[in-house]
């Protein structure tokens, strides 16, 4: 079976879509709802998570924070069901998505440190390794459009490499969806899901988001090492071919 890029995040396809499909066909005949009021409402939803979780109401900012992802995604399938879909709507979506999650993070740190939940060694690395996750996932697709490699994540192994997960190889072929969990994941569960289970998990969750991005950054990191040598390859042997 050939290599596929993954499409889909795991939490999308499975919590998100059942939803956001049926209702992006209800809105989506209503002109009066276009997908840039729904990036709108994605964005106060974000910013008053983020409001939230400074104060300590990590219940209701965590029930936010998923209501916010939930409008992310139906934006775009609302833009896809109107033919409504532009390079601004994409670029608001974007910085909307940027905007809210670096404050609900931002917020979560906040609230963490003042209320001695964790020390300022993995608050400050979170932050750090925020920052330069979104630079290197940024130059890693930046590099892979010039190297004609998609976004330069990583494609589905076949199923037949690993037979005892091959079940779940051959699923996510079939759905498009991403066989690992990564950021969606990692966003959701740090400022979504674990807020929702109370003080402690919300601190656990910012640990784990630290090491988590840090993971990240260095995979990011990797791969575009490689992409790049593959350029300068290519680079190198031009003269050659012209001559």
């Amino acid at each position: 079976m050939a290599a596929v890029s993954p499409t889909r995040d795991i939490w999308t396809r499975v919590a998100i879509d059942p939803i956001a499909d049926p209702l992006a066909r209800i809105l989506a005949p209503r002109q009066r709802i276009t997908p840039n009021r729904i990036t709108a409402v994605a964005g106060a939803l974000g910013l008053a998570a983020a409001a939230c979780l400074a104060v300590g109401l990590l219940r209701l900012g965590g029930a936010l924070f998923l209501l916010r992802f939930l409008a992310d995604c139906l934006d775009g399938k609302v833009a896809r069901a109107q033919a409504s879909t532009s390079q601004r709507g994409a670029f608001l979506d974007v910085a909307t998505d940027v905007v809210t999650v670096t404050a609900a993070y931002v917020a979560l740190v906040w609230w963490a440190l003042r209320t001695d939940h964790v020390h300022q060694a993995p608050a400050l690395l979170l932050l750090g390794a925020l920052s330069t996750y979104g630079w290197s996932l940024a130059h890693r697709k930046q590099l892979a459009a010039a190297a004609r490699e998609g976004t330069g994540s990583a494609a589905f192994p076949p199923a037949s490499t690993t037979p005892v997960l091959g079940w779940w190889l051959r699923l996510c072929h079939r759905t498009r969806m991403r066989p690992v969990p990564w950021s969606v994941e990692a966003e959701t569960l740090a400022l979504g899901l674990l807020p929702l289970a109370g003080p402690s998990a919300a601190a656990t969750g910012l640990v784990g988001a630290a090491a988590f991005y840090g993971l990240a950054t260095a995979v990011n990191l990797r791969r575009s090492w490689r992409i790049a040598g593959r350029l300068d390859a290519a680079a190198s042997r031009r003269p050659e071919e012209v001559a």
